[in-house]
């Protein structure tokens, strides 16, 4: 009856140690998938920073050639009224 208790107790040992071995595996499976979407979520975050950077400079850009247009423009009046004194 001992025997048969151990058998059984060895036979359950055996089993948990097959189970825990495709827990690991499965473990392993699933970090390195968390991993890959990390990376790939990471690349689409520095393509949309790098997309709105883009898009601030050029706005950026677009209202300073205004603003100097606006400087030129006053200039050139000031320039032709010291013309005329």
């Amino acid at each position: 009856m001992i025997e048969e208790h151990l058998s059984r107790i060895r036979s359950k040992e055996e089993e948990s140690k097959v189970r825990l071995k495709a827990a690991g595996g499965e473990a392993a499976a699933l970090i390195e998938k968390a991993n890959q979407e990390g990376k790939q979520h990471l690349d689409e975050v520095k393509m949309s920073v790098a997309e709105l950077e883009r898009s601030l400079l050029a706005a950026a850009r677009r209202k300073a050639e205004a603003r100097i247009s606006e400087l030129r423009a006053e200039n050139a009046k000031r320039q032709a009224a010291l013309a005329v004194l």
